[in-house]
């Protein structure tokens, strides 16, 4: 049974980390450098010395004491966070500890811990997982498209958004700049929400959340359509981004929102109610001469009602406003809200199928990054699904999968690394293991309707023309005016970065790369108008240029690094930057995770490229990479320009 076998893929998972707890399993703890603010005041920035992960989960540390939030006792309020900053709001308590720990040098840390997250996933599946089922039949009933839709779509985009709005089940696929965001699924929830319908949308990470969450309330709002403010709620902790440009929808914002809503009603209610007085007084004859009646047409008895239901209504409303200041607990308003968006895991936690958020339509954006033991869950809320996602992009990450999977009885617990896109495969078969020992190379869909956004207004027309011939097919074209920029260093690899260890591997590092890449972020650092991304196929050579990259920062006395903006292509999976440095590390002898001739390595190579929005900068053994045809990194190459060290220029 499938509820039994995600249960015990969680169990299996879950046991794993806590035995290997005190080795660091699932644990991510980083340690708080500087305390800005005024302990004495309201918000506080914890500035750490790593990225923080898992940021709705976290968790302070004040030496050996641990706060932990809970539904008992909430420690302190992450109001937002970025990169290695979370902003907090202390309670009197953990201000205090946080006061004598600063004044006595006793470590303080932040951290996230796996183990909560597989355990909700294993609650959920053991009290909910009956419900799991494909969405079909008359239970699952669709809305159509809006026909004043104020969004503007192309055809291929619109057939996507209809077939998504008539759909139980559907998937919608395109590669980046299609507008599966800003337009097919901005369309659709506009739709349902001309109809009075609301909306779920999720998606597996903090940042795809908020990429997806920030240009649908782009598009809702162009134009004055739509206003967020008490309608959309994004449950979670914000990214400090994301909180400044949309604030209102942000839980604290909402909260705030909610709060002047209450005391506008409850302030007009009262007023209704000493307008009512006044009739009264006027009726017994003991108002002032003249006065006008504010109720003429009803008579006192009716108005004495009246009186009553206000006073009734009024006690309600401050109930909700007690319980909004004192708690700052939006949920008993949550279904007030049109659109709730969060992680499928802060979703799966807060949003129970018990239709206390009556929702019409579930969205999963990034699907295919999100691990289908999450996916499926999804459907346990009995509305349509609509996925959006590229196929041809990463799966999802799966911690400590090497150690786990060879466990006894383990081949379940794949469920947490097989794909999003899979739910219809692995909810129509007969055994579970079965599947997760021998996953296809493409998801079933048959009971999935999938349309295919074709054309990209991102790419320019020869990187697309690539794309087509190495990755998406024919018919995916380029809809942009101008090209993207595509350009090279040449970084022909050393003798040294080639030789085998005495282990018989390879590196997987390039110094001569390093020493580009340096020197190139070295003449750009004051170009502060641009983002800029480095991405490595290997964690080896990641490292090597976060301590390079750190070390040139700290020489030229700067505060901020770019740590958090050099990752692997696992970690660049749901963000974006303008210039994408991609250092290809390998020479083709070498080349592993860099030969497109492997299906996994070319989907790693795809998610790189299209993380940049303007150029895309190879930094690589040129020379090496063109005597290999038919490969994306040759091609990519053939097609490249010598990139100059001004990157301003070069834009």
């Amino acid at each position: 049974m499938l509820q039994d076998d995600a249960v015990r893929s969680a169990g299996i998972y879950l046991d794993y980390l806590l035995a290997h707890r005190n080795e660091g399993a699932g644990i991510v703890r980083a340690r708080v450098r500087s305390v800005q603010g005024n302990l004495l005041g309201e918000e506080v920035v914890l500035s750490c010395d790593r990225e923080l992960r898992m940021v709705d989960e976290l968790a302070l540390r004040v030496g050996s004491v641990l706060y932990e939030n809970s539904e008992e006792a909430v420690f302190f309020r992450i109001l937002s966070c970025e990169k290695k900053k979370a902003t907090v709001l202390p309670c009197d308590e953990v201000r205090e500890a946080l006061s004598e720990a600063l004044s006595e040098n006793v470590p303080v840390y932040l951290e996230s811990d796996l183990t909560f997250l597989v355990q909700r996933i294993k609650k959920w599946y053991e009290k909910y997982g009956n419900l799991v089922a494909l969405p079909r039949g008359s239970g699952v009933r669709p809305a159509g498209l809006s026909a004043d839709n104020p969004i503007a779509l192309s055809d291929n985009q619109y057939e996507a958004a209809s077939l998504a709005m008539s759909s139980p089940l559907s998937y919608i696929w395109g590669a980046p700049g299609t507008g599966k965001t800003k337009h097919v699924l901005a369309s659709c929830v506009w739709s349902l929400l001309r109809a009075g319908k609301k909306v779920i949308l999720c998606a597996p990470t903090n940042n795809a959340l908020e990429q997806s969450l920030s240009g649908l309330l782009s598009a809702l709002c162009m134009d004055g359509h739509y206003s967020p403010g008490g309608k959309v709620i994004r449950l979670g902790v914000p990214g400090d981004g994301f909180r400044m440009a949309w604030g209102e929808v942000c839980e604290e914002g909402a909260v705030d929102w909610w709060k002047r809503e209450l005391g506008e009603k409850i302030g007009w209610l009262e007023y209704q109610n000493r307008l009512a007085d006044e009739s009264i007084m006027i009726r017994a004859g003991e108002g002032l001469d003249g006065a006008v009646d504010p109720f003429p047409g009803r008579s006192s008895a009716e108005l004495a009602v009246y009186k009553k239901e206000n006073k009734a209504e009024i006690g309600l409303l401050e109930g909700k406003l007690k319980q909004l200041s004192e708690m700052r607990n939006i949920m008993p308003l949550i279904g007030e809200f049109d659109v709730v968006a969060a992680t499928v895991d802060t979703c799966l936690h807060r949003l129970s199928p018990d239709g206390s958020f009556p929702a019409r339509h579930v969205f999963l954006d990034e699907a295919g990054y999100c691990s289908v033991i999450k996916a499926m869950a999804l459907t346990g809320y009995g509305l349509p699904l609509t996925m959006l996602g590229d196929h041809m992009q990463l799966p999802p990450v799966f911690e400590n999968e090497q150690e786990v999977v060879r466990l006894p009885d383990a081949g379940v617990t794949r469920l947490w690394k097989i794909s999003g896109l899979y739910l219809e495969d692995v909810v129509s078969c007969d055994e579970v293991s079965e599947f997760c020992s021998a996953v296809p190379v493409r998801p079933r869909l048959e009971e999935t309707a999938v349309a295919s956004l074709t054309e990209t207004f991102r790419f320019g027309p020869a990187l697309a023309e690539v794309l087509a011939r190495r990755v998406y097919g024919r018919r995916f074209h380029s809809g942009s005016a101008g090209e993207t920029r595509i350009l090279y260093i040449d970084a022909p690899k050393a003798a040294a970065d080639k030789a085998r260890n005495e282990l018989g591997k390879f590196p997987r590092v390039s110094h001569a790369e390093g020493k580009c890449i340096r020197e190139l972020i070295e003449a750009n650092l004051y170009h502060s108008w641009l983002s800029v991304g480095i991405i490595c196929p290997y964690v080896n050579q990641r490292n090597m240029l976060s301590e390079s990259i750190h070390r040139l920062m700290k020489k030229h006395g700067m505060t901020e690094d770019m740590d958090d903006d050099i990752v692997t292509v696992h970690g660049s999976q749901g963000r974006e930057w303008d210039v994408v440095i991609f250092s290809v590390t390998d020479s083709f002898a070498e080349a592993f995770l860099t030969d497109s001739r492997r299906p996994e390595s070319l989907k790693l190579l795809n998610t790189a490229v299209s993380r940049a929005r303007r150029t895309l900068i190879l930094v690589g053994d040129v020379s090496d990479w063109n005597r290999r045809p038919g490969q994306l990194l040759s091609e990519l190459f053939s097609i490249a320009s010598p990139a100059g060290y001004d990157l301003g220029m070069d834009m």
